[in-house]
């Protein structure tokens, strides 16, 4: 009978440790992070870094920054806010040039607070290359096409590339209806990463 208790406890240990472990080797527990891309965007751009948190600026129709990712991964999601003059989509582009990667959706995004939606993920190596792009659709006027920038106060261009931990952002551009207008700001569009 001991050992049969004995037996009966161990298999109720085992069977605790075994459930309760999460087989897949991923230190993250598979979430998307939000707030990869955002507190490196925010901590890079910040006030006192010299920059102006503009949220409706730039007029242009397509709004573009690159970036290199020193981790691997994946691109599990995309933050935005449209501007007070928009409640219409955009198309979201994220296209890993390194590998060739990419996700292309119609989004619509809060008007009143950043907002993350889910994506189809992009795979990312460490140092791989990526390419996040905002273009709006079916605009009827200039002021429709703005959107969050961060600018130096000093109205220079971004002295890219800059690191803020894991993400080096590389460059910018802003162009459609006018431009391209190369490293002028940092334009708003993290993205979520989870780390393999």
């Amino acid at each position: 009978m001991k050992k049969f208790k004995t037996f009966a406890i161990l298999s109720v240990i085992s069977l605790f440790v075994l459930s309760s472990c999460d087989n897949d080797d991923d230190m993250t527990n598979n979430v998307c992070d939000d707030s990869y891309v955002n507190t490196a965007i925010t901590n890079a751009f910040s006030t006192a870094n010299g920059y102006d948190d503009l949220p409706e600026y730039m007029d242009l129709k397509t709004h573009q920054y690159r970036i290199k990712i020193n981790a691997d991964g994946e691109i599990c999601s995309v933050g935005y806010q449209n501007p007070s003059s928009w409640t219409g989509d955009y198309v979201i582009e994220i296209i890993n040039e390194t590998s060739s990667a990419s996700y292309s959706g119609t989004h619509s995004f809060s008007q009143t607070q950043l907002d993350y939606q889910i994506i189809t993920p992009v795979a990312v190596s460490a140092g791989d290359i990526i390419k996040v792009m905002r273009t709006i659709s079916n605009n009827t006027s200039l002021n429709e096409t703005v959107g969050r920038v961060l600018r130096k106060s000093d109205f220079t261009d971004v002295p890219y590339p800059i690191t803020q931990g894991n993400v080096e952002f590389l460059s910018s551009n802003f162009y459609g209806s006018g431009g391209p207008v190369p490293n002028l700001g940092q334009p708003y569009i993290p993205l979520g990463f989870k780390v393999n």
